[in-house]
């Protein structure tokens, strides 16, 4: 059924990007021939590669060769000329959106929206539906420390899946089981308004199919503003009282989590391998899940203790008794506040360094207090110059601005860092033992974390 929707060879623009990499991986399992196209060579690029992929470097026209379908994303400007040409041909063009909701058409799919925990939670679903037997189907948008992979490629009912609501590319899926993980203000150079905001994630919740049901973060306001127009058959978690899937008794020690879920009028003990509250509101998903396909939530929570994340979520770089280096792909303010907030929890009498490197210049322009807002906690912030991904801007954006601004808005103290290797110095500089580094941020920052690992083994 699939082969008749597309024309081989699938050619994807961008082939190495975190929301394209697995979707290629995944088109490749299914049996089609896949070819691509990126600036640079990477690991996600040579392990497609390995699997069959045809990758050529650099955007051409001449890539196409004898493509039948071709795939863009929205970081794909409109000028590309493979995406000209594919157009000019007649090819069919597809959004990686358009793609993903094709093969998970004959499946279950599970999808998951929010402003942040998308690939974490993912993960932990399809880990979890994978110890308990469901075999599923899976595409993260980020690897799987289990897997070392960022698909799963069972041939069982459930299809799990990122839904990215930042262009909007989420309204395209019809999902058996749609989930909110939260909504916080993000993407408004796409959404220009809250309102816009909140009735595009009402939108997604309406998409889903008849007979399945919502998974709802209870926690943040925005969110139950959003749940609650719901009429269909759905299940809230979090922490507050009036959840359907409830934590209770966390708590955090050691880099690990403990809590009571109540979910519904069962309880369960469960502990995670990882810290921090936003984590448990990912096992709790994880858990309504469960409970609304009508599975084991023993079995459930006791496949909680045995996951153990995505990479470039909070990982663990170096970790002993002096020294602990940590770093994640947060990028937006609940994402940055979320990592802060964990680590402080843990090791509150321990001195936290953060390294920060501001990703695109539409989110400073559209939140900037809220940026600097999320670093609250830190005792030092090493600001990095800005993570651009090819946008441009006339405002005044560099680390020294950002700097002063910490100190001055948020009585932080910060020091503007020209490149990777400067932020590396002034660490080792102003490092005192026992302490902890935070790089952060969705471009290269993590090359910092693997420096200082390096230089303090």
């Amino acid at each position: 059924m699939l082969k008749g929707q597309l024309r081989e060879p699938i050619h994807f623009i961008g082939i190495g990007g975190s929301g394209m990499a697995g979707i290629a991986e995944m088109t490749l399992h299914l049996g089609f021939s896949v070819q691509g196209t990126d600036v640079k060579s990477s690991s996600s690029i040579d392990r497609l590669k390995n699997k069959g992929a045809k990758i050529t470097l650099g955007h051409s026209a001449t890539s196409l060769d004898k493509a039948g379908t071709v795939v863009y994303s929205s970081a794909i400007s409109t000028n590309n000329p493979e995406l000209i040409e594919a157009k000019k041909r007649g090819l069919i063009v597809l959004h990686r959106s358009d793609l993903l909701q094709i093969l998970m058409s004959n499946a279950k799919a599970i999808t998951v929206a929010g402003t942040h925990g998308k690939s974490t939670t993912s993960a932990m679903i399809a880990h979890v539906l994978d110890d308990l037997g469901c075999d599923p189907k899976a595409v993260i948008g980020a690897e799987m420390t289990r897997y070392q992979s960022p698909l799963l490629v069972g041939n069982g009912d459930y299809f799990v899946a990122e839904a990215d609501e930042s262009d909007g590319s989420f309204l395209k899926y019809r999902p058996y089981v749609g989930i909110i993980t939260n909504v916080e203000l993000d993407h408004l150079d796409f959404f220009k308004s809250q309102e816009a905001l909140l009735d595009s994630f009402k939108s997604y919740l309406g998409n889903i199919d008849s007979e399945g049901f919502a998974i709802i973060g209870w926690d943040h306001p925005l969110t139950r503003d959003v749940g609650s127009t719901y009429p269909g058959d759905k299940l809230t978690y979090g922490f507050v009282l009036g959840c359907d899937v409830r934590a209770r008794e966390y708590r955090c020690s050691n880099g690990s989590s403990t809590f009571m879920a109540m979910v519904e009028r069962d309880s369960v003990s469960c502990s995670l391998p990882m810290i921090g509250k936003h984590n448990v509101q990912n096992a709790l998903c994880t858990l309504a899940v469960v409970r609304g396909l009508g599975l084991d939530i023993k079995v459930a929570a006791e496949s909680l203790a045995t996951f153990n994340g995505v990479k470039r979520r909070l990982d663990r770089v170096l970790v002993n008794d002096e020294i602990k280096i940590f770093d994640d792909y947060a990028h937006n303010p609940g994402k940055i506040a979320a990592c802060i907030q964990s680590i402080r929890q843990t090791w509150p009498s321990q001195k936290l360094h953060v390294v920060y490197q501001p990703h695109r210049f539409s989110r400073l322009e559209t939140m900037y207090h809220e940026m600097l807002q999320s670093l609250d906690g830190a005792d030092v912030v090493y600001v990095l110059p800005v993570y651009s991904a090819g946008e441009t801007t006339t405002s005044d954006f560099s680390p020294t601005r950002l700097a002063e601004d910490l100190r001055l808005r948020m009585d932080v103290e910060a020091e503007p860092c020209s490149s990777l290797d400067d932020a590396v110095s002034r660490v080792k500089l102003n490092f005192v033992k026992p302490g902890i580094v935070l790089t952060v941020g969705a471009g290269d920052v993590w090359q910092v974390a693997e420096k200082l690992k390096d230089d303090f083994a």
